[in-house]
């Protein structure tokens, strides 16, 4: 039985010229997918580079683009709302997805045909249950199911970054920056965090930081280690 949705643009096998004709015309205009053999290279905060493999290639109309292999949850890679250029190749499509603030460039390069479904997704969100001002009232109401023998020291603090949600005082006298996501903390989260701790030390306090959330990405939480930051699961277990 085949199941027709009026929202389906396009879903075929498409080769190299076509696949950049699909992808310069529907991005940021409709989701596509794309099912390649392809190899990735990202340079950004770091650098890194997947081999040849077949992979699933995801623009979202919002300008997300995000890599996927056979296994885990997160992508291999992935740009948040990103520019993205396309380049026919001799046998292939060079993709670019960029993005200036922090400076990032993920650049895929695909070989021969693929397949490709351009979709109209809908963007209805989910209905969660609690708010992040639920966990910062928690938390604030007592430091220490946080941190052993934490006080509170402020909550709401405008810098230059943004609104630290919490800054608590270890016993031992230091400082912790607190940021709290109420579903999954993302790299955006983590860097965010990492943006406030250096606001800090750049001001001489003796400060860390702690990414509070009921789950954390696995890219993300690289990211915590790679700084000197933690990750608090909430609630804790």
């Amino acid at each position: 039985m085949v199941i027709e949705l009026s929202e389906v643009i396009l879903a075929a096998d498409v080769g190299p010229e076509e696949l950049a004709e699909v992808v310069s015309r529907w991005f940021r205009r409709a989701t596509i997918v794309v099912i390649c053999r392809c190899s990735v290279d990202y340079r950004g905060r770091a650098s890194s580079r997947a081999r040849g493999a077949v992979r699933l290639l995801l623009l979202k109309q919002d300008g997300t683009v995000a890599v996927h292999e056979a296994s885990g949850r997160d992508p291999l890679n992935w740009q948040p709302k990103a520019d993205v250029r396309v380049l026919t190749t001799e046998g292939g499509v060079l993709l670019r997805a960029t993005r200036g603030t922090p400076r990032e460039e993920l650049t895929v390069d695909i070989r021969g045909r693929a397949w490709v479904t351009v979709v109209k997704l809908g963007d209805v969100g989910l209905e969660l249950f609690g708010r992040e001002d639920d966990i910062v009232n928690d938390i604030a109401s007592n430091p220490s199911k946080l941190v052993e023998g934490a006080v509170l020291v402020a909550r709401e603090v405008s810098t230059p970054y943004g609104r630290v949600d919490l800054i608590l005082r270890s016993r031992d006298g230091k400082l912790i920056v607190v940021e709290v996501k109420r579903g999954q903390a993302d790299v955006d989260a983590a860097h965010q965090l990492r943006r406030y701790v250096e606001y800090y030390s750049r001001l001489g306090l003796d400060v860390s930081g702690a990414l509070v959330a009921p789950e954390i990405s696995g890219q993300a939480l690289k990211y915590l280690k790679d700084h000197g930051l933690r990750y608090i699961r909430y609630p804790r277990s």
